[in-house]
């Protein structure tokens, strides 16, 4: 998972994954249009990328994703699942010139196409990828100029050779930070300024705690990181004064 738009250090991942014959999915939810090694992430050497186009994502339709991949027979049997497990393009019988109309359900599917609607949100969204790109990167050095001196972690930037999507820009409470990460976020809420956590871990998701009998003394550096983080705003209709206002809450909270 290419966490908050930074892509993971695939070449080792790939090394492990060729030396014990193990497939690579990359989970690029937050990843567009994220780099590694110079390389757009989607255009690996793994064996299947996956993105989101949600309506917060770096680009949106609205809803919805894409998975891009080398095999052919994988891309054949998404195909199938994506729509009903039809074993042909329902598109294509209905736009036939002559009679089309048998088909077969060879597997059982699902209904995750992406609609027409939202493909064309999409192309249009994607030409402007560029410059929400170049926005996103702009606000992202603010934050690392304006935050730098203050009793927060900040997140890590990409390689010389890399490029950070800043889907997320997310903060940690430092070890001296005069209070809690709670507290941070009630404090800018206050001015109305919206926050997330991103994300609650799954040890403390009642199905999976309840489950499985998960505590948080089992997973001690995943929680305390939990406990500590949160997502400041970054989005490309971001001005300077909004960003400015956020900057200000957040050094006025552990400022008292």
């Amino acid at each position: 998972m290419h966490y908050g738009g930074l892509a993971c250090d695939m070449n080792k991942v790939i090394e492990v994954a060729r030396k014990h014959g193990l497939k690579v999915i990359e989970d690029a939810a937050h990843a567009l249009p994220s780099r590694h090694g110079g390389r757009l992430i989607g255009t690996l050497d793994t064996d299947a990328t996956v993105f989101s186009f949600y309506a917060n994502k770096t680009m949106t339709t609205g809803e919805g994703g894409m998975v891009v991949t080398r095999d052919v027979q994988m891309a054949e049997r998404m195909r199938i699942m994506r729509l009903h497990g039809i074993n042909r393009d329902a598109f294509d019988r209905f736009v036939s010139e002559t009679p089309a109309w048998y088909y077969e359900i060879v597997a059982p599917g699902f209904k995750y196409n992406l609609t027409d609607i939202a493909a064309a949100i999409g192309i249009h969204q994607l030409a402007r990828l560029p410059k929400f790109w170049e926005r996103r990167q702009y606000l992202a050095e603010r934050y690392f100029s304006a935050l730098k001196n203050l009793p927060y972690m900040l997140p890590a930037g990409a390689s010389e050779d890399g490029q950070h999507s800043w889907h997320l820009y997310v903060l940690r409470m430092s070890d001296d930070a005069p209070c809690s990460r709670d507290e941070v976020i009630n404090h800018l809420s206050k001015q109305g300024i919206g926050t997330s956590v991103h994300y609650v871990p799954l040890h403390r998701q009642p199905y999976w705690r309840d489950r499985y009998g998960l505590s948080a003394t089992m997973f001690p550096q995943a929680d305390l990181a939990y406990q500590r983080m949160l997502s400041i705003p970054i989005y490309t209709a971001m001005t300077d004064q909004d960003q400015d206002r956020v900057v200000h809450a957040l050094t006025s909270a552990v400022n008292g």
